[in-house]
């Protein structure tokens, strides 16, 4: 496992690179087709800033950077498999962008990582599993753990991009 778990950080900051460079762009230019398609996602962003997304970035980065250290220190498989949680919704995370872009018939920014690190994704992904011996239902039950853990924290981290921008604004 040591062998992969830096992926996960490395992986996760390049696609986000990708969305900090073009999000903020794509936002102004797409704002009409939100509001008029999308409304609930132009409500999730409209006190979005640059400088704002990227303190949400390094808030999910060191999370996941902790997370990798205990892994890796605590040798518990119990935390790699919340690591493998947080990785399988990682890939998730990837194949929204795909199903986003396909819906909205357009490059949005994360999708050209999104395409390239899905296959290695869903490759370490399998190692991962057979690595730890994983049996069905405990992968279903991590992976959903991930997944929680990954959607409370998007949660927190859109709530920073919102609070970040609005206390710049001041």
């Amino acid at each position: 496992m040591e062998k992969y778990v830096w992926l996960f950080p490395i992986i996760f900051i390049v696609h986000d690179m990708e969305e900090i460079i073009g999000f903020g762009i794509w936002l102004k230019k797409n704002k009409a087709l939100l509001d008029e398609k999308y409304p609930s996602i132009s409500k999730t962003y409209k006190d979005f800033s640059t400088e704002g997304f990227s303190l949400a970035v390094l808030e999910e980065l060191i999370l996941c950077i902790i997370l990798c250290l205990l892994a890796l220190f605590t040798g518990n498989k119990y935390i790699w498999c919340i690591w493998l949680g947080g990785f399988i919704a990682c890939a998730l995370h990837f194949v929204i962008h795909i199903g986003q872009a396909i819906i909205m018939r357009q490059y949005i920014p994360a999708t050209i990582t999104s395409i390239l690190f899905l296959p290695v994704s869903i490759w370490i992904i399998i190692k991962s599993i057979a690595e730890l011996s994983l049996q069905a239902t405990e992968l279903i039950i991590f992976s959903v753990i991930g997944i929680i853990i990954v959607a409370l924290n998007l949660k927190l981290a859109q709530s920073l991009i919102g609070k970040f921008t609005r206390k710049m604004k001041l």
